[in-house]
């Protein structure tokens, strides 16, 4: 019994020092950013992150590539992928993406070459489950691209190239499809793209041996028109859907069968607090924490992060809002830990750090860092 005692004690003590580890991890930060003359920003730039005290240290940066905005990441996190939406002002140039490879001792970037979309306006990227395709979202276009992924890591010529057709009522912004995110499914073999312009996230089935993509059963979902979805998230457990709506400041909740046959929208929340006028604001990001409990959002013109709990049966709970300590918070992310949530303030150039509590809460600390227009983070752990 006293052995017994023993080992479990130990035991105990290398569980316990195994989780300190994992706090103590440093990894490398990349962030995208707009390179414009007006913006400022130089590449994607590189920062050494502490999660054990949410500091950033400036290393260096990777150019070459013009606004890469968007960032991801492959499984074995040995790639790095970004979309390049090229000079802005000239949407007859189109858009391309961007490969790397990851130096993870180092953290430098080694550039593989780049692929060109066909559609302007790259603005969103994600890899299939496989890593072998790899499917770009085109605001400017309205479309979407699929490209092969080499056994290299490079990115080869695009083997589908899905346009999206018609308006919404809104005659500023919804003249015309905006792709604008581009996420797969948790389980099946499903993508999945909200469309600002059309008011509809579009699901399609990938065929992993062409390359191409098909409609789903269920083809499309549709939101409240003028609402403008943006960006999606799914539960941990796969049965609620959130969906960001960029125009409308707020989120759809759909409850979904286990086939994805099944969609029924359970609940519409704002996103900001309550009393607050919806003129001059547009949601931006969505993430939802691990363990499923707690959803965050960003407010442009408000310049905020909206916290909810999410309830069991998936419906949504506002419970607090905490001033981003900048301007524009086009992004947000949490760190691997998810102790921290980082603020990328798009049009003040910083991002603000907060420590998150037990009870998803935020707490803002005095680490700030100056980035020119910053648009996305993604972590990689040090080697």
């Amino acid at each position: 019994m006293i052995k017994k005692s023993i080992f479990a004690f130990f035991t105990a003590i290398l569980f316990f020092s195994g989780l300190s580890l994992l706090r103590a991890q440093d990894y490398y930060m990349y962030v995208g950013t707009y390179t414009m003359a007006k913006d400022g920003g130089k590449g994607i730039y590189l920062y050494r992150f502490s999660a054990d005290s949410g500091t950033v240290t400036y290393q260096s940066v990777i150019r070459g590539v013009e606004n890469p905005s968007f960032l991801v990441t492959d499984k074995d996190q040995s790639h790095l992928y970004a979309v390049s939406e090229l000079v802005a002002e000239d949407q007859n140039k189109g858009g391309a993406v961007a490969a790397f490879s990851v130096n993870r001792r180092t953290g430098n970037l080694d550039f593989l070459g780049q692929a060109l979309t066909g559609s302007n306006g790259p603005c969103h990227l994600t890899l299939d489950h496989t890593g072998k395709l790899l499917f770009t979202a085109n605001y400017g276009g309205g479309s979407i691209t699929v490209f092969p992924v080499r056994s290299d890591g490079s990115v080869g010529t695009r083997t589908d190239l899905v346009r999206h057709y018609g308006c919404s009522i809104n005659a500023d912004r919804q003249k015309s499809p905006h792709a604008h995110e581009v996420v797969m499914d948790p389980s099946l073999n499903l993508l999945y793209v909200p469309d600002l312009g059309l008011d509809k996230v579009f699901i399609y089935q990938i065929r992993l041996k062409t390359g191409k993509l098909a409609p789903w059963t269920t083809p499309f979902l549709e939101m409240t028109p003028g609402s403008g979805p943006r960006h999606m998230a799914f539960s941990p457990d796969e049965k609620s859907l959130y969906v960001l709506q960029e125009m409308g400041s707020g989120i759809t909740v759909f409850t979904i069968s286990a086939d994805r046959k099944t969609w029924t929208k359970t609940q519409q929340v704002s996103l900001l607090p309550q009393g607050t006028r919806k003129a001059g604001n547009t949601g931006a990001e969505l993430q939802i924490t691990r363990d499923g409990k707690y959803l965050y959002a960003s407010n442009r013109g408000h310049n905020s992060i909206a916290l909810f709990r999410i309830r069991d049966n998936g419906l949504l709970v506002h419970a607090g809002d905490y001033p981003c300590g900048g301007i524009t918070p086009r992004f947000f992310t949490l760190d691997p830990t998810e102790n921290f949530l980082l603020v990328l303030n798009q049009d003040s150039g910083n991002i603000v750090i907060f420590k998150r509590k037990k009870d998803g809460r935020l707490q803002k600390t005095n680490i700030k860092v100056m980035v020119p227009k910053p648009v996305c983070a993604v972590f990689i752990p040090m080697k």
